[in-house]
């Protein structure tokens, strides 16, 4: 009896573990259909639109030839400043929380603080710095876009950087201690040797999630169909461009879209094959 109550409830749990493993599976099928009709629909439309134009004139006027060399030097423009501010910050800051806070009060608001940030709908931090840096500056600038991103991407890279220096064994510290070097020592020549993969992936990561972002951008660097070098001016960047371009009537604008958005995605899809192959050597 004892038995065959037994084989009953490992029978029903086998069926519902079946039961589970389609839907895990057909979920899976699901998305990757949508997936495969997206990335197949950007690539008939984006390949097609691509000429030399689009990578040496700006942004046209309806009717008119042109390209979105503006809106890419835009979006490398902003973005690399953005990573420039928020990678040293996010490391240094992700060091002091592992190294040297020691689990301190400071140190557990500080580390939900940076998951709060982390996951933030994009669009609030740009209506904060629109409010904060558009309003007095009485107009939309590159400044105000670099700042928004350099926000999003900030929390990332901190992130990023607490977990990996959590990887490091703590041998390796006790080893550096016992042979009297300097805690800033072990912390550049050891430590951070250790988990630089890991960090540098982190930053990849925080590259490919702010140089698509569009709402931020749309409250703080404007739009612009001129080349900009000003960071003081509006400036055109490349997701922006394509959901002005994509709402605009004429078939050439439209067709430009596709080509920044086939742009775009290749330029993401490849940072984030990069950051793989570093996260994999790290292992």
């Amino acid at each position: 009896m004892e038995n065959a109550i037994r084989q009953n409830i490992v029978s029903r749990r086998y069926g519902k573990n079946r039961v589970m493993m389609a839907l895990c599976f057909l979920a899976a099928i699901v998305g990757l259909f949508f997936l495969s009709v997206i990335l197949v629909s950007l690539l008939y439309r984006g390949v097609s639109a691509l000429s030399l134009d689009v990578f040496t004139m700006s942004i046209p006027a309806q009717g008119s030839r042109g390209g979105l060399i503006n809106a890419i030097y835009g979006t490398a423009l902003v973005t690399g400043l953005a990573i420039l501010i928020a990678a040293p910050i996010g490391i240094l800051a992700g060091t002091y929380l592992v190294e040297y806070a020691n689990g301190s009060k400071l140190a557990e608001v500080a580390k939900f603080l940076n998951d709060i940030l982390l996951s933030a709908p994009s669009i609030i931090i740009g209506v904060f710095v629109y409010g904060a840096v558009v309003v007095p500056m009485h107009g939309n600038s590159a400044i105000a876009g670099i700042l928004a991103l350099a926000l999003i991407a900030l929390p990332v890279v901190n992130r990023t950087t607490q977990d990996m220096l959590l990887l490091v064994p703590n041998s390796l510290r006790e080893a550096t201690a016992a042979l009297g070097a300097p805690r800033w020592k072990s912390m550049t020549m050891v430590i951070y040797r250790s988990a630089w993969a890991g960090i540098l992936t982190g930053i990849l990561l925080a590259v490919a999630r702010i140089s698509g972002e569009t709402a931020p951008l749309l409250f703080t660097a404007g739009y612009s169909k001129f080349m900009n070098s000003s960071l003081t001016g509006p400036i055109a960047t490349l997701p922006v461009a394509i959901n002005t371009l994509a709402a605009d009537a004429g078939e050439d604008l439209k067709q430009l879209a596709w080509a920044g958005a086939l742009i775009i995605t290749l330029t993401i899809l490849a940072i984030n094959i990069l950051a793989r192959v570093l996260s994999g050597r790290r292992q």
